[in-house]
């Protein structure tokens, strides 16, 4: 299947030419490259560029969506491209595909909703607020967070305006970065700045419960939420506490895991993987309990992650992407073309495809 999508959207050698990597972090091959494309033009590459959206695969494997900087939503049909969209702001987070809709989420406030296969515009709804994540689905709603600390409620097939539930910010300094909304349990759970983790009503944005997880001072954000349903904890990554699970009926807390700068989470099967400040780390759901820790380097971060085929693939902010085995931890290897990445890559099983700082879209291969 992999091989299948890698060849649909593989270049032609005579017409591209990849740049050589540069010297890789580790000595493992892990990844080979499948694709290599550049969306946006080198004379309009921003000054310290930074991709964060992911890129989207649709359920065939055919087309693929990636929203850039510039503000550009391109879709790719079988490698090659079928149309692009200009939002009025820049593309910070990955569009949601759902059926034949395309919820595009950008930096000028507004939410958009494409046609999937022709890129036209269903509806617009304007947040009056920069777009941070990617929107979530409940009860025909679409749930999304905003760089101003709310989460806004739109009508999945009118996009209208439904509720907004804000936090206002705290005094002090605060982490640029928001948690996407989760849905489990007929609730919406969203972090914010302030250290708070809240339940909402998805009906009517009313909170059921809310709960402060980081204590007082400067840095309190709640910068990540997972949320699954087939558990009965919440997980927030809160750059001042660590990993803290609370009960998700109530909000009390059930443990906590001391991880300084902690702003990533990524549940998959029993275990939760979560970043911070220079470690990548993967702890038991039930407890808590740290199975292994990977450094990441001094004051490094990392991208948010991907898991498939046992291994964690997961970047250093403005660095290489990383293949990591998911029981032990141990480095596989890594992937860098030169400009870094900031956002988290595309995982399906056996490769991934991630959008590289410098505007390229990559389509990576795992080797065995």
């Amino acid at each position: 299947m992999l091989l299948a999508i890698l060849l649909s959207f593989a270049w032609t050698p005579l017409s591209h030419r990849p740049v050589q990597p540069a010297a890789q972090v580790l000595t493992d091959r892990a990844f080979f490259v499948g694709e290599m494309v550049h969306l946006i033009p080198r004379d309009r590459i921003a000054f310290r560029p930074r991709e964060t959206a992911s890129p989207v695969l649709d359920e065939a494997g055919s087309r693929l969506y990636v929203g850039t900087s510039d503000g550009y939503v391109r879709c790719r049909f079988h490698g090659q491209p079928s149309w692009s969209w200009k939002a009025g702001g820049s593309i910070l987070a990955a569009p949601l595909l759902l059926e034949q809709t395309l919820y595009v989420p950008a930096a000028d406030g507004k939410l958009t909703a494409l046609n999937r296969i022709t890129g036209e515009v269903r509806w617009e709804a304007d947040v009056h607020e920069e777009l941070t994540t990617t929107p979530v689905v409940a009860e025909d709603k679409l749930f999304i967070s905003s760089s101003e600390e709310s989460v806004t409620a739109v009508d999945l097939k009118t996009g209208k305006l439904l509720w907004k539930f804000h936090r206002d910010p705290p005094p002090g300094f605060t982490i640029r970065g928001n948690a996407q909304p989760q849905v489990a349990h007929k609730t919406v759970f969203a972090g914010f700045a302030d250290g708070t983790v809240a339940a909402l009503d998805p009906s009517d944005g009313v909170a059921k419960w809310t709960r402060s997880v980081s204590g007082t001072g400067d840095y309190l954000d709640v910068d990540a939420v997972a949320a699954p349903e087939n558990d009965n904890l919440v997980y927030a990554a809160s750059t001042r506490s660590g990993i803290v699970a609370l009960d998700a009926e109530t909000g009390n807390p059930a443990w906590t895991s001391p991880l300084p700068g902690a702003n990533r989470l990524l549940v998959d099967g029993p275990r939760l993987y979560a970043s911070g400040r220079g470690m990548l780390t993967a702890l038991t759901r039930s407890k808590g309990i740290v199975t292994w820790k990977l450094s990441l380097g001094n004051d490094k971060y990392a991208t948010p992650a991907g898991a498939a085929d046992g291994l964690l693939l997961v970047g250093i902010e403005q660095g290489p992407l990383l293949a990591v085995e998911a029981t032990t931890g141990r480095a596989r290897g890594a992937f860098d073309p030169g400009s870094g990445f900031s956002g988290g890559p595309l995982v399906i099983p056996g490769g991934a495809f991630i959008v590289s700082n410098a505007g390229v879209l990559f389509g990576l291969g795992l080797l065995p």
